[in-house]
Order: C-alpha cells, then sequence, then structure tokens
C-alpha cells in the first residue's frame, strides 16, 4: 500500500468540474493500492524541473499532476492537480516539489518560485529605504528567508508599499507563505511569532535528509504543511472527501484554526469571534469531530435555523466516519427545544407564526383596553420582544415580578403605570393562548429551559461538549436551554459569534447565564471564502457603525485579510426592473459562455430582501429560458442544481456561493419601509443594524464574483462614492 497525499489545489479542481470526482476517486485508490497502474499512464513531463513529478491519465481529456516520492518499498505519491492534456504537461514542467530546508514545511512550488527554489540567488542583508513610512514589512529580504520564505517573494514583498500589490503576490506562494507575510504586514505576528504560529522549526535542516521518506511524512504534519496537504489515512477518509463537497478551506486548515479545533481543552467555555468567511463553522465541526473521537458521551451541536443544522449534518458526515458521528448530534435549537419540551410534557400547543402572533397580541391590547398615547408605546411588536426578552427569559409570572424585574438590553423606558399595563396585555395574551391550545416559538423554548433546569426530562446535562454555531442570533430563552444541558466544566460550550451577522433578535451577554468565556476567547481575521475585493466592498457596508459581541465588548473588522483575489464588485443601477431584470440576465448568459471561465447556473445565485423580489426574478428568468430554482427548506444547495439558485437574503446565511448578484438594493427595500411600523424610536436604530448586517451577510455569501443592483435611490448601506 502506498501513501496518498492531496493537495488544496487538486480538490479546488475537482469543486470547479464535478464531473471528475468519480475519476479522481478511481485515481487515487489506485495510487493508494500501488498496484495495476497500467491504466494511469504514468508519464514523466520533458524538460520537467523536479525528475519527481508525473501524469497520470484522469478520463481521455483529462491529467493528473503527481510526485512519485518516498522510496522503493514506502511510496509516497502526492497528487497536485487535474488539468486538460495539454496544460498538464505544461504545468508539470514548472513545479517543484520540496521541505522548506528553513523549517521543515512541506511545499509545491512553479514557475519563479521553483526556479529560485533549485538555484537560489545571493540576496543582499540590507532593508529597503525608499520611505519607510510607507513599505509594508520593515525587514530585510534575509529576515524574511530565515523563517523559511521563498527568495523571490522575499526581495519583492520587501519592496512593496501597497497592499493589495502584497496580497497579489502572496496568492501563488505556498499558503502559510501568503498568510505569514500578511501576518506581518498588518501587525498580527511579529518575525519571532511565526515559527510558533505556524506550527515550524526555526533553524536549517540537513539538506541529504529531506528526501527520506520519514522527513517527508513528519514535514507532512506541520501545521503550516497542512495549510495545503491532506494525507489521506483509508479509502473511507478518501471517498469522503474526493465524493463530497466540503470546500478545500474546509479541509485545509489554517495553523489558527488547527489549533482552536484540537487543543485539549479549556477550563470552562470558549469562544470564537470572526467575520464572514473566517472559518468559524468549519472549526465548529472540526472541534466537533476532535471532542467525539476522545469522549464516550455524547457531543451536540446546534445553530440558529433547520437549514443551517442541516447543512452542518451533511458536512460532518462527509468530515467523519461514522463511529465518530454515532457521538455527535446536531440539531436546529428551535426543533431541539420543541423535542425536549414534548419529552417533559408530552403535549406542546401548535406554535404561531410571527405574522399571527401578531394579531394575537393585537387582540389582547383591546381586551386590556389600551388606547391613546399608551397604544402607540405599546406595540404589538414592542410587546413580542419585552415578552420574549423581559417576561419569558427571565420567567416572570406574577405582576410583582414584572414590577420588580431589571428590563437589561431594551432601549424603552416604561414607568410603573406602564409595567401594570403591559401586566395586564400580558394576562389577555397568555389566557387566549390558553383557550384555543396555541403557544409560540419563544414559549416553547422557555419551557424546555425550564425543564432541563429542573431535571425534568432525560436531556439534563446529557451532553459531554456543546458546540454553538451562529451564536449571535440566540435569544436569552436559548442560552437558558444551553446552559442546562451541559453542566460547568472543562470544555462545557464552544461557541463561535460575529455580531457583525446578528440579523434576528436582540443582543444578550452570556454572563449573565452563567456562561463565562472572559479570557478564553479568540478572534479570526484570515477569510478563505471571499476575495479580497468583495470582503473590502463588504466591510464598507458595515460602516462606522459599533457592534458589540456576546462579551459586551466592542466587535471590529479591524485586520481582516484574504488571500484569494478576483474581479472589483460591480454595482449597478437601473430606471426600471425591467432594466435589472435584463441586465442580470444577459449577465448570466455571458457567464454561462465564457469560454475562458465558464459558470455553471448552479454556482450562480440570486439574493433578494423579500419573497415577492425573488419571484420576480425567477419568473423574468424561466421567461428567458434560463434554469432556475428557489432554494426553500431542504431544498437545492449551491453546487447541486444546474439551475441558477434564487432565495431571500436571510435564506441565503451560512451557504456559498461562487457568483451572487444582492437584486433591489435600493432605498425603498433595503430596509423595507414596513419594519418600522410601531416600533418605538429607540428600537429603530436596532432594526436599522439588522438590515445592515443582513446586506453585509448577503454581500459576502459570494465567493469570486459580486454584482450588486438596484433601481431608483440605492440603499444607505451601499457604498457608493
Amino acid at each position: 500500500m502506498a501513501t496518498v497525499v492531496m493537495a488544496k489545489e487538486f480538490q479546488h479542481n475537482l469543486q470547479l468540474d464535478g464531473s471528475l470526482k468519480k475519476s479522481a476517486w478511481d485515481l487515487v485508490r489506485k495510487l493508494s493500492a500501488d498496484e495495476d497502474l497500467g491504466g494511469l499512464r504514468l508519464k514523466k513531463p520533458k524538460g520537467c524541473k523536479d525528475p519527481r513529478v508525473r501524469v497520470a491519465r484522469v478520463t481521455d481529456n483529462f491529467r493528473a499532476v503527481l510526485f512519485l516520492a518516498g522510496s522503493e518499498h514506502d511510496v509516497i505519491y502526492l497528487v497536485v492537480a487535474i488539468q486538460s492534456h495539454d496544460a498538464a504537461y505544461e504545468y508539470a514542467e514548472k513545479l517543484r516539489m520540496r521541505i522548506n530546508p528553513m523549517n521543515g514545511v512541506f511545499e509545491v512550488l512553479r514557475d519563479e518560485l521553483a526556479s529560485s527554489a533549485a538555484t537560489p540567488e545571493p540576496v543582499v542583508d540590507t532593508k529597503a529605504v525608499a520611505d519607510d513610512g510607507l513599505l509594508l514589512l520593515p525587514y530585510s529580504a534575509r529576515e524574511l528567508i530565515q523563517i523559511g520564505i521563498a527568495e523571490h517573494i522575499a526581495a519583492q514583498a520587501v519592496l512593496l508599499t501597497d497592499e493589495d500589490e502584497l496580497q497579489k503576490l502572496c496568492e501563488d506562494a505556498p499558503s502559510w507563505q501568503g498568510s505569514a507575510l500578511l501576518d506581518l504586514a498588518v501587525g498580527g505576528s511579529g518575525l519571532d511569532d511565526i515559527p510558533k504560529r505556524y506550527g515550524v522549526e526555526k533553524q536549517r535542516l540537513d539538506v541529504e535528509q529531506l528526501e527520506s521518506p520519514e522527513r517527508v511524512r513528519e514535514s507532512l504534519q506541520h501545521a503550516g504543511s497542512q495549510m495545503d496537504f491532506v494525507v489521506f489515512s483509508d479509502d473511507e477518509h478518501m471517498r469522503r472527501i474526493l465524493e463530497g463537497d466540503l470546500r478545500d478551506w474546509r479541509v485545509f486548515l489554517h495553523p489558527d484554526q488547527r489549533a482552536l479545533a484540537q487543543r485539549d481543552g479549556w477550563n470552562g467555555s470558549f469562544r470564537i469571534t470572526g467575520g464572514a468567511g473566517t472559518g468559524k463553522t468549519v472549526v465548529a465541526m472540526h472541534r466537533a469531530v476532535y471532542l467525539a473521537q476522545r469522549t464516550e458521551g455524547e457531543v451536540l451541536v446546534t445553530t440558529f435555523t433547520r437549514n443551517l443544522a442541516d447543512d452542518l449534518q451533511r458536512q460532518l458526515n462527509q468530515l467523519a466516519d461514522p463511529d465518530t458521528m454515532s457521538r455527535i448530534a446536531v440539531r436546529g435549537i428551535d426543533k431541539l427545544a420543541r423535542d425536549i419540551a414534548i419529552r417533559a410534557d408530552a403535549h406542546v400547543a401548535h406554535a404561531l407564526r410571527d405574522i399571527d402572533e401578531r394579531k394575537y397580541w393585537m387582540d389582547a391590547l383591546d381586551q386590556a383596553g389600551i388606547e391613546g398615547e399608551d397604544r402607540e408605546v405599546l406595540t404589538p411588536e414592542f410587546l413580542q420582544r419585552e415578552y420574549r426578552h423581559i417576561v419569558l427569559s427571565g420567567e416572570i409570572a406574577t405582576r410583582e415580578d414584572y414590577f420588580n424585574v431589571v428590563r437589561r438590553g431594551r432601549k424603552v423606558r416604561l414607568n410603573r403605570v406602564q409595567r401594570a399595563r403591559v401586566w395586564r396585555v400580558v394576562e389577555k395574551f397568555d389566557e387566549q393562548l390558553k383557550m384555543e391550545d396555541k403557544t409560540t416559538f419563544s414559549r416553547i423554548i422557555a419551557e424546555a429551559a425550564r425543564a432541563v433546569e429542573q431535571g425534568a426530562t432525560q436531556d439534563t446535562d446529557r451532553f459531554q461538549h456543546v458546540i454553538v454555531d451562529e451564536a449571535q442570533d440566540l435569544s436569552p430563552a436559548h442560552w437558558r436551554l444551553l446552559r442546562g444541558l451541559v453542566p460547568v466544566q472543562p470544555n462545557d460550550l464552544f461557541i463561535c459569534e460575529d455580531g457583525h451577522q446578528r440579523i434576528y433578535g436582540e443582543r444578550v451577554v452570556l454572563s449573565r447565564y452563567n456562561i463565562r468565556t472572559q479570557g478564553r476567547s479568540r478572534k479570526l481575521t484570515m477569510n478563505y471564502r471571499t476575495t479580497r475585493q468583495v470582503l473590502n466592498l463588504a466591510m464598507k457596508v458595515l460602516g462606522g457603525e459599533k457592534f458589540m459581541d456576546l462579551d459586551e465588548e466592542i466587535d471590529t473588522v479591524e485586520n481582516y485579510r484574504s488571500l484569494l483575489g478576483g474581479p472589483e464588485p460591480v454595482i449597478q443601477d437601473f430606471r426600471s426592473a425591467a432594466d435589472e431584470h435584463k441586465y442580470v440576465i444577459k449577465t448570466i448568459t455571458d457567464w454561462r459562455e465564457d469560454k475562458k471561465d465558464p459558470a455553471s447556473p448552479g454556482d450562480i445565485a440570486i439574493l433578494a430582501r423579500t419573497a415577492q423580489n425573488r419571484d420576480r426574478f425567477l419568473r423574468a428568468l424561466h421567461d428567458a429560458g434560463i434554469p432556475a430554482t428557489v432554494v426553500g427548506d431542504g431544498q437545492d444547495r449551491p453546487g447541486q442544481s444546474d439551475a441558477v439558485q434564487l432565495a431571500t437574503m436571510h435564506r441565503a446565511k451560512g451557504i456559498e456561493y461562487l457568483r451572487v448578484f444582492v437584486v433591489g438594493a435600493s432605498d425603498q427595500e433595503l430596509p423595507p419601509h414596513y419594519l418600522f411600523n410601531g416600533v418605538d424610536l429607540e428600537e429603530q436604530a436596532e432594526v436599522r443594524q439588522r438590515e445592515r448586517c443582513l446586506f453585509y451577510v448577503s454581500c459576502t455569501r459570494a465567493r469570486d464574483r459580486l454584482v450588486v443592483t438596484y433601481t431608483g435611490q440605492p440603499t444607505e448601506f451601499l457604498p457608493i462614492a
């Protein structure tokens, strides 16, 4: 049996062309067996820089580029890329495999990097002397080379004054080198921090030992190496990675991510923050697998919506073996609460939709006789939030309790007379629900929380560990429930949040629910999903607003960066909706017909603020003969349909697409004016911020290309010079 190693580029090629997955699996399986390789037609290209490089047949038209390493009795195959026949041979000639002699990281270099690795030129031991105030890297080329940066890159990097130019330079470098240079440029690390952060040795290695199989295997275990390479452990591991649809950035972890996912433990709860695309969910999944492999108990993975929970389940099934998955329970938080409430009470009434709940509050206001100025303050929207955030989360059962409760987080102040009137409405609301055997989702969550707190269900302390994704959207009752599900102990709660993606509910503070993460938190700043061009626009969308995290600290996007490059986002305005539709249709057609970079319909998404506008674009695409489908509960997911994906902005959360249209970004649709009906002035700022976050979330769904369109005047959230 041979060892097979997969490079990130190989995984990325399979994501771009899913039709190659079965053939790639056949190739890797044969290499692993290291027998009957005749059908692969392994060939050594002429004029190659590295004598170990080979080209193997994948299909009639495609070839794999790989390296044959190790020894006769300990064979190691490194599969690097899949390309068309001629392109594969041309590409193979430019590659060189090596163990970095300065730090032991495993690398594949190409073009100028491969040449400089073979015949390094002497580098002057001085720093650039242009305008030192403008230089991005205050180091000499030799200093960078001594930590393992390739000579060709180091010589250019120390001369750069523009961050975009530095990022372009880093794109073609081994991932650890590009990431390390950006860390140094933005101040995330100092020169002495790099070896520790990337898990590499700070010493010059014995060149004669670099090519031994033992040294290659050791090198592949470095955290820096694992940013670009994964060693297949067995056939099942290969199958899950190759046949699944895990994006490459979910497989090849940054050392920061790996350190969090695979740490032995913390003395309590731990929290990670980070903007969209920084890999919080990826860390959460790998953390769940790591913990499940080391415990006899269960690990709960939960998130805000059922859609996101379904997506996590699917990805974990690809990431973990069946035995490990048997100890991981994946649940949407509301579904989890409902199941617990049913087990505790055996009967849970029918839950009202939000629009129906509003009608019940209107009736309760009428029955309580609330009129005049009080009716302007005590709106159905205000009462719904007061009921969820104060009454249910605080288990307020009596009028006296409500008079005495501290209404933390509520913007509108109430005097004693107003509190009495609020409580009268709440009593009428509860009476009506009981009489008609109805409930609300908020009540179900509160009942589930009470059940686990009182030990009224076997779910109390059922889980060893709880992993929480999209934590910024959870309500106080959700946190009471989660606190009751796992005892206070080492590694009890692993919490992932981004205050800039809070699009539901009000902000909460974890310490109020006996969940303490002060001194146990980490912020991720490297974006792995979105190009720097898209990321720059998304950060501008956030404007100068202040965002708070779950520990009541300011959450910023400082030092956010991406190693991915692409075209600048397009912002386009139109006189009419018909013109907007025509532009989107023409752009999709052009993308599909582009011979150099064609786009599959399933990799294109159209995101709209409302279902009505989404459906208008759906009809326009159908009329134009373009296959299109609405992304709904449990339905199509990106890359799995040969049709353009249409979704509301809320529905798109947690999903990524290669190319995205964010449509209807006008001042009339974003935010919708009806959201402010019945909302007190003090709370309108929160509504507006949630809408800003929703627009930010939508823009960051794009991996490679982003197009924003609108008619009339643009939304206030769109940064236009």
